[in-house]
């Protein structure tokens, strides 16, 4: 909140002056209204009426320019906290470490852009009426003490009666937001679920199952709304007829109390004016109590995950002349237990390095390591220059074909026809539509795997980075496809730069034997992590040696 406060101080302080000044503004009306009625009941001259009504317009029209300002100042300032706050949360969700992950679905993370940002918007829209709000109350039972002396203290009475129901009203809806945020949550965190997983729900027509869990948390969601709307209607209508109880009690106390007080027409105009302005700021003050009470548990929910642990950065950038990439003694986890230990390699430079290993000995655990994405218990990472990771799941945007590739990047065509060539891309750009401007549906839906394989092969190649890492590039690929990308992209294009390859395939040893510099298995068989240098293996020399290496390691 004291990082929010720093961002929006001067607008909030310049909407709040304006506010300020209308509320001021609007007690001069039952003034001047009690001063018309007293030149219509007397022989004063003409201009005087004239000049209390021109002054009346003039403070009617000021009150509308202050408050129409302070509303747009608001409104505009309820949108930048929104964005603050959206893209806090995204920026932590970038950098939150994966024990502090585990506790963290997507779902939450979704409610927390989308809905406890919004309850941050609404709030800031009405947030001057919790000062506001009182200071309306105080000026108009002072004005109305004048008038009607101490009948008003009935009207006070009134009002203090009501504020134990109104504090219990509050906490009773702080209780039910929270219910209602963990419901949406789960709800959320289902329908993410059951979309990323359609076509294997249909296949096994789990419609049915589903739909009913979805019912079932959103029956929850909505008997916590019912309860939610029943306190809100108890509110509305207590503090609705607050203003009438008031007005009645105390002009019935005035006229009581003494025999001698008689509410002349300027008297009960003008207090019933002062009891008008009374029932704006006696109206609003719950909603925005009930917004408060809503906002602050999405503060606590906010804070919770802003303040979670953070994944700590270890990998430096220090030119080395050992190479690249260099892991001295690593242990590395992805929650308490090590996943992988004692990790010790260096990558030469212009080098072309595979690490080779069985399914779920680690490879992609050891490519996450050498990018800063695990939690590094011991050991030193470094890496120098650019880098680019192609993932085994490709990652495509809803974009055309080229901004894939190009990625933000300028468009230089002998560079692109160069890469789509190497990618093997140019028979599909002529099976598709409009070829490289083809928009791409969400997650590549319009494209085959292989199709966005290689685009996301493409758009690392077309990045031009001095470290390639490729987790298993060619496993979603034809044989005769993968042999082409390996023989053009890998061998030729970036033979210049270094290029470290992670692969679960024998296959590719074929091409890889004149060109590995490095080659890393599984040591033993009840440590699924450990990575130890075998040794370096020159053109084809060697290859009987890797090739009993990978049956004796069973990779």
């Amino acid at each position: 909140m004291p990082v929010l406060w720093s961002c929006v101080w001067r607008s909030f302080i310049f909407g709040a002056s304006l506010r300020l000044i209308s509320d001021v503004v609007q007690f001069a009306n039952p003034k001047i209204l009690g001063l018309i009625i007293s030149f219509a009941a007397s022989d004063e001259p003409l201009w005087k009426g004239i000049l209390y009504a021109f002054t009346m317009f003039l403070v009617a029209a000021l009150m509308t320019f202050t408050n129409t300002a302070q509303f747009g100042r608001f409104f505009v300032l309820g949108q930048h906290v929104k964005t603050i706050l959206t893209s806090a949360i995204y920026r932590k969700a970038l950098r939150i470490s994966n024990s502090a992950r585990k506790n963290k679905t997507v779902g939450e993370i979704v409610n927390l852009m989308s809905n406890d940002a919004q309850k941050f918007q609404e709030l800031v829209m009405f947030v001057n009426m919790l000062w506001s709000a009182p200071i309306s109350i105080v000026l108009a039972i002072y004005f109305l003490y004048q008038e009607l002396g101490v009948a008003v203290f009935a009207g006070v009475a009134v009002m203090l009666s009501l504020i134990p129901l109104n504090t219990y009203i509050v906490n009773r809806a702080r209780t039910l937001q929270v219910k209602q945020m963990k419901n949406k949550d789960e709800r959320v965190k289902m329908m993410n679920e059951i979309l990323s997983g359609m076509k294997v729900l249909k296949l096994y027509a789990w419609e049915e199952s589903f739909e009913q869990q979805i019912r079932n948390i959103r029956n929850k969601e909505v008997n916590t709304l019912k309860k939610s709307a029943y306190l809100n209607a108890c509110s509305q209508f207590i503090w609705n007829c607050a203003p009438f109880m008031v007005s009645c009690l105390t002009f019935a106390t005035y006229v009581l109390i003494d025999e001698k007080n008689v509410l002349t027409p300027s008297k009960a105009f003008v207090s019933l004016a002062l009891l008008n302005l009374l029932r704006m700021p006696m109206s609003m003050l719950p909603n925005v109590i009930n917004q408060l009470v809503q906002t602050w548990v999405s503060v606590n929910r906010i804070n919770s995950f802003l303040n979670a642990q953070d994944l700590e950065p270890y990998v430096t950038h220090h030119e080395s002349s050992v190479g690249p990439i260099t892991v001295e003694n690593g242990t590395f986890t992805w929650g308490e237990e090590p996943t992988l230990r004692n990790i010790n390699m260096k990558v030469a430079k212009n080098s072309l390095t595979a690490v080779v290993g069985a399914v779920g000995a680690g490879k992609s655990s050891l490519i996450s390591a050498l990018l800063g994405e695990m939690d590094k218990i011991s050991g030193s990472v470094n890496s120098w220059g650019s880098m680019a990771y192609v993932p085994q799941q490709a990652w495509i945007q809803n974009a055309t074909v080229r901004d894939n590739i190009t990625f933000g990047k300028p468009f230089d065509k002998i560079k692109y026809d160069k890469v789509i060539e190497a990618c093997a891309l140019k028979p599909d750009f002529k099976m598709l539509d409009y070829g490289d401007q083809t928009e791409i549906g969400e997650k590549g839906i319009n494209l085959s795997g292989g199709q966005k394989q290689r685009i996301s092969l493409a758009r690392a190649v077309y990045a031009d980075a001095d470290v390639y890492l490729l987790d298993d590039p060619l496993s979603a690929v034809d044989s005769h496809v993968g042999k082409h990308i390996f023989d053009q992209l890998i061998v030729f294009l970036l033979k210049i730069q270094n290029s470290i390859r992670f692969s679960p395939f024998i296959q590719i040893l074929t091409y890889l034997q004149g060109l590995i510099e490095y080659l890393s298995v599984r040591t033993t068989t009840d440590e699924l992590t450990d990575f130890q240098p075998i040794e370096r293996f020159q053109r084809r020399k060697y290859a009987r040696e890797v090739a009993y290496a990978l049956s004796e390691y069973g990779t």
